[in-house]
């Protein structure tokens, strides 16, 4: 079983969540954490680690294997998410979008292995990217 974290600048974790749990019609309460960072907290940073480092701990005491998503590679939310996910059965994933968070929260309840179901979640959210001209510029193969 799997628990997700979502530390995010601004409020894009929090909305992220809530359109994938709207038109899945799932409630993930019990489930998931999210967190909002930026530039500006740099003297709150300790305290949110701390409270991040609950929340993952109290997951994994379930005998959960927690995902934490992040926006952006290399941004706050992300240094902050590296500092804490030294733990085997914790992994972060960057650059997240809406088919990536449907994608686990149908998987929610998998008995997958880490790494598979981060490969499942990476796959989901990069076949969900594309460009209409490309698309639409696809010839026909009879």
């Amino acid at each position: 079983m799997y628990a997700y974290i979502f530390i995010t600048h601004g409020n894009m974790g929090r909305e992220i969540l809530e359109t994938a749990q709207k038109i899945m019609e799932e409630d993930l309460t019990d489930h998931c954490s999210v967190f909002s960072i930026d530039f500006s907290m740099a003297e709150k940073l300790d305290d949110i680690k701390a409270e991040i480092k609950g929340c993952l701990d109290c997951y994994l005491g379930k005998d959960r294997k927690v995902i934490i998503f992040v926006d952006l590679f290399g941004g706050s939310p992300s240094n902050v998410a590296y500092t804490i996910a030294k733990h085997e059965n914790v992994d972060v994933v960057s650059g997240i979008n809406l088919p990536m968070v449907m994608y686990s929260i149908e998987h929610l309840d998998s008995t997958k292995k880490l790494d598979e179901m981060v490969e499942g979640i990476m796959k989901s959210g990069a076949q969900n990217i594309t460009s209409a001209k490309k698309l639409l510029n696809r010839k026909v193969v009879k």
